[in-house]
């Protein structure tokens, strides 16, 4: 939200929000898998952007959305962890919208695939080939060694190629 040149008002989070927003939305969708969860994950996300605002700073637009992508993933997976989320009957989605995990675009199979990854591996493998972060970037976003990020990275591989029924492309 804050780059270290940045003046501090409405407009830093406005643009953030405009830039970021379909990115983190995609993440929280992955995971939540409907449309009202993946939205709730994505507003909280940025309200932690904007609960950070006084002690946050990135040094770039990349760090920002690598910020706002590990904090998604990590509400993500708190709320799937929750007891509320695991008692609850899911309620067949009726909304006449598209897959929002498809947005502007026809379906995808192979990022169907990477959705359907552990968590784990989604992350990991949608940073590198969706947000094309380097291994280093996503190490230091998800607080793991270098060599981890890239040994998620080839067993996460290895998944799709078993789930795709083909060799796995690189990059």
């Amino acid at each position: 939200m804050l780059y270290q040149d940045e003046p501090s008002n409405d407009d830093g989070f406005q643009r953030a929000y405009r830039q970021h927003i379909d990115a983190v939305y995609r993440v929280c969708y992955g995971f939540m898998k409907n449309k009202a969860d993946a939205e709730d994950a994505a507003q909280e996300t940025f309200l932690k952007l904007i609960q950070k605002n006084g002690s946050k700073s990135f040094d770039s637009i990349s760090h920002e959305r690598a910020w706002l992508i590990v904090v998604a993933s990590n509400i993500c997976k708190n709320n799937l962890k929750s007891w509320t989320h695991q008692k609850r009957e899911d309620v067949e989605n009726t909304d006449d919208l598209p897959d929002p995990s498809e947005r502007g675009s026809e379906t995808n199979p192979v990022l169907e695939a990477v959705l359907d990854l552990p968590d784990k591996y989604k992350t990991v493998i949608y940073l590198y080939y969706y947000e094309e972060y380097s291994c280093g970037e996503i190490a230091a976003a998800i607080g793991k060694k270098e060599s981890s990020v890239r040994s998620i990275l080839r067993r996460g591989r290895n998944l799709l190629e078993k789930k795709l029924g083909g060799a796995a492309d690189e990059k």
